[in-house]
């Protein structure tokens, strides 16, 4: 696995996820988007999809795990495979854009919060204002 961190800490940030997960009595995450349950394995890919975090809680976002990183509290989301690569439609509920999730590499988990790394509109820079089209 790859992330956006520096090289050779995998290890590191897989312990990192896993304590997260555990601290919250989870083996499973859902999508931020389509909420579907993703099971955690504990060898990488964690997940069939990517994570990432927020420093921000999300209301419109049911599952989020709350964890702390360098002293700070964050929030551990994920986003399926099929979320990130369109085979859902997912749509901004006020310019009715299309969101593309493609070019996140799967299996990795970014310290930003990819959804709102890039807004289709000022309504989504508010909050997430995506939703589900069809599968």
């Amino acid at each position: 696995m790859e992330d956006d961190a520096q090289v050779g800490q995998g290890e590191d940030l897989r312990k990192f996820i896993l304590a997260a997960l555990s601290a919250s009595h989870r083996n499973v995450v859902n999508c931020a988007l389509c909420h579907r349950a993703l099971p955690v394995f504990e060898q990488f890919p964690l997940v069939d999809g990517t994570l990432f975090l927020s420093p921000s809680r999300h209301d419109e976002i049911e599952y989020d795990v709350p964890c702390h990183l360098q002293g700070r509290l964050m929030h551990l989301y994920a986003v399926c495979v099929d979320c990130l690569e369109g085979v859902h439609k997912i749509i901004c509920i006020k310019c009715k854009s299309r969101w593309d999730g493609s070019w996140h590499q799967l299996g990795t988990m970014y310290t930003y919060d990819i959804l709102a790394a890039s807004p289709c509109c000022q309504v989504s820079i508010q909050n997430y204002s995506f939703y589900l089209i069809s599968n």
